[in-house]
């Protein structure tokens, strides 16, 4: 079995749905995630330079709030 992760647009929605409804039963089961958010990807090295920057000045007490920090790094 293969997953696949879909953002439909509310327009094409049921479209989409009457278009599932015609494929053979039990071979595609969905699992609606609606509220769950979604994060864009960083990649490592820019992941790793917010946390740096992050994390820099502490021993001063100059760091940033946690949220901040974790705002940073999912934005």
């Amino acid at each position: 079995m293969h997953a696949v992760k879909l953002n439909i647009q509310d327009n094409v929605f049921e479209q989409f749905m009457g278009l599932i409804d015609i494929l053979p039963k039990q071979s595609i089961q969905i699992e609606q995630i609606d509220d769950v958010p979604c994060y864009s990807a960083i990649s490592h090295d820019e992941a790793c330079k917010k946390v740096e920057k992050s994390i820099s000045n502490i021993s001063n007490n100059l760091g940033e709030p946690v949220n901040k920090v974790f705002d940073e790094i999912l934005n």
